[in-house]
């Protein structure tokens, strides 16, 4: 059955049906915590949450129960026994595991993982290594296909790329290739 998903910043968790949802689309959140990410799709599929600890957590969405748009959700952290201080950073619906993860790093570096290196043929829960750890993560991505992006340095320097110019690795725990080239400041 179709399933609407929603991620806090604070790692809170809701799967809503359409119906819900219809009832009351008011989302509720604690103070201070706002959205982060929401998607549609059914409740058959599978979620990625990756982590700041260079982590990822997989799981079903029948494992979640359904919620009601004015309850705060499952706090991920407690739900999948994540390590002690870890917390969500990203949330995806892998698919077919088709295309790439993008991970951009405050380095200037940026790496593209292709998603079938995150495949499992068992049901595994976690994964480790799920990107570099050599520099902290600024932003990650899910890419179905090639697309143009923008960066923007704290600088205020803008740079237009295609991510057909990245080569995908592999090896999940890639530190990447250099996209923007940071000065000392």
């Amino acid at each position: 059955y179709p399933v609407h998903l929603f991620l806090s910043r604070e790692g809170y968790f809701k799967k809503i049906t359409p119906a819900s949802l219809r009832m009351n689309a008011e989302q509720k959140y604690k103070e201070g915590d706002a959205l982060a990410q929401s998607f549609e799709t059914s409740n058959a599929a599978e979620v990625m949450f990756f982590t700041d600890r260079c982590q990822v957590y997989k799981s079903r969405l029948s494992d979640f129960d359904d919620t009601k748009a004015s309850a705060l959700g499952d706090y991920l952290p407690a739900r999948l026994g994540m390590d002690e201080g870890e917390s969500v950073v990203y949330m995806v619906l892998p698919g077919d595991y088709r295309g790439w993860m993008l991970f951009f790093f405050e380095n200037g570096k940026a790496a593209k993982v292709d998603m079938a290196s995150y495949e499992t043929k068992t049901r595994r829960k976690k994964l480790t290594g799920a990107f570099s750890t050599k520099s902290p993560l600024v932003y990650a991505t899910y890419l179905p296909q090639d697309t143009e992006l923008l960066l923007r340095s704290s600088a205020s320097r803008m740079l237009i790329f295609h991510t057909a110019m990245i080569l995908s690795k592999a090896a999940r725990d890639t530190q990447g290739v250099q996209v923007m080239t940071l000065s000392k400041k």
